[in-house]
């Protein structure tokens, strides 16, 4: 009797031990699991800028086995404030500053000595991904058939469900067809062309390793299988070579001209030939409005001739003006540089976008993928091509150095609020009577100024006090000549 209750309490207490060991584990591995996501996440937020993993030197070095080069101590105090450690004569570190061009790395001295320490755990533990075989080629290109292409498009607008969940229809976030309010998100022919790219995109590593936080989100719940992502591969290819679907602005004023051209045809045939209106006044009315629509029409196109304001071309990359010149205050003339010395302000090169964006590899916005659209243009050796938005007339000279530079006239009087701009669009319309209007109410930057020093008339005139300020019409702002030549 004694013997069998000992026998249970062995047993309960083995089991009691196991459950408890059990539950430690659990608790330590579910710790270790959230010290590593902390630790990329630290990592992707503070040091992914200027450090890859795996992928070589970028701004700083490859960080891939740095834990085996370098003691933790050592790394710790390096990462926490470099410069320090450097002015200190730490010859390790004098070493790491001068094979990196004496660019001293930033100092992270808001971080705590854990959170430091898991972004060490983070870079040493850190693997590349396996990749995963698949029966199919996922990042076939061509030679599709019509059914896979319809399939593909299927899914994409969220008519076939995926096999392992995701709810959300691909179109809903990556669209079809533009419009006139900036999206983020790329576009359906934004993937297929970086589908069709040469060492572009590939559907499985963009799914299933999404590179930016604004990808991690958007993806989470896509678990796409082999079958499902040629599908998709099938529908990019299909869209790469015909497009999407664009809208089609109703001519409405088309319509009401050629409306009224058959009400007036038929109201002269029934007042001569037919005579089927009692009312011969009707028929007057008819003309009456008609010629009155015909010449307003005729009239308001006439002046519009040539003229493009609100134009808002889709431009190849999401850039915007609200972003850069708005949040982050950057100088117009800092990607505009030839605006000071020439007639046009010029579109930036890759090279300009690349001095920022060698370091800023992602946006708040977009993740990866607009700026990715920068490097791969770079790579090719191709320029982004660009879409000029405001063109002035053949027969119109114009320079951005008499206005900009000589006339110190900001960007915004004739660009509008280019610093609230997602989307850039023309202004102001461009008109002989806006330059006039422009060219005399505006007042010269007389004095002082060196390009208007030889002007000694209109000097003399402000030193008698005849004139207190100069406006352009008064050095020749309306001489025909001056933009007829």
């Amino acid at each position: 009797m004694i013997q069998t209750t000992l026998n249970q309490g062995y047993r309960q207490a083995k089991v009691t031990l196991s459950a408890l060991l059990t539950i430690l584990l659990i608790a330590f591995f579910a710790s270790e699991t959230r010290a590593q996501d902390q630790g990329k996440q630290l990592f992707e937020k503070n040091c992914q800028v200027c450090h890859k993993l795996g992928g070589g030197k970028l701004v700083g070095p490859e960080l891939m086995g740095i834990t085996q080069l370098r003691e933790r101590e050592w790394l710790v105090k390096f990462i926490r404030n470099s410069k320090e450690l450097i002015d200190s004569g730490d010859p390790l570190a004098v070493k790491v500053f001068e094979e990196n061009n004496k660019i001293p790395m930033q100092a992270f001295t808001n971080l705590s000595d854990a959170e430091i320490n898991s972004i060490i755990d983070y870079i040493g533990n850190w693997k590349p991904e396996e990749k995963v075989e698949f029966a199919v080629d996922v990042n076939k290109k061509d030679g599709f058939t019509e059914k896979e292409i319809l399939r593909g498009e299927r899914m994409f607008h969220g008519l076939i469900p995926f096999e392992n969940g995701g709810t959300t229809a691909c179109f809903s976030c990556h669209y079809t067809q533009n419009s006139d309010t900036i999206n983020w998100n790329p576009s359906a022919y934004d993937l297929a062309v970086a589908f069709m790219e040469e060492d572009g995109m590939k559907i499985y590593e963009s799914l299933s390793e999404p590179t930016s936080e604004v990808m991690e989100k958007a993806h989470r719940e896509y678990k796409l299988t082999g079958e499902e992502i040629y599908h998709m591969a099938a529908y990019l290819s299909h869209i790469s070579g015909h497009g999407t679907e664009q809208f089609k602005i109703f001519p409405k004023k088309l319509m009401l001209f050629i409306l009224f051209a058959i009400l007036m045809t038929l109201a002269l045939i029934d007042l001569i030939f037919t005579k089927k209106l009692k009312y011969r006044f009707i028929h007057l009315i008819i003309l009456a409005v008609g010629v009155a629509v015909h010449f307003n029409i005729a009239m308001v196109e006439a002046q519009n001739l040539s003229r493009t304001k609100d134009y808002a071309p889709d431009q190849p990359i999401k850039f915007s003006h609200a972003v850069h010149a708005g949040e982050n205050q950057i100088d117009c003339r800092y990607c505009h540089h030839i605006a000071d010395f020439s007639k046009s302000a010029g579109i930036p090169s890759n090279d300009v976008c690349l001095n920022c964006h060698n370091v800023v590899l992602t946006g708040t916005n977009s993740g990866k993928f607009e700026i990715n659209k920068i490097h791969r243009a770079a790579k090719t050796g191709k320029p982004v091509e660009w879409i000029r938005i405001h063109n002035m007339q053949e027969h119109v000279f114009f320079s951005h150095a008499q206005h900009v530079n000589a006339g110190k006239i900001d960007c915004e009087t004739c660009h509008g609020p280019v610093a609230e701009m997602d989307i850039m669009k023309q202004f102001s319309d461009l008109s002989m009577g806006w330059c006039i209007d422009c060219h005399r109410d505006t007042k010269v930057n007389f004095k002082d100024n060196q390009y208007y020093s030889t002007y000694m008339k209109l000097h003399e005139e402000i030193k008698a006090g005849k004139f207190d300020s100069v406006t352009v019409e008064q050095i020749g702002g309306l001489d025909c000549m001056k933009c007829h030549y």
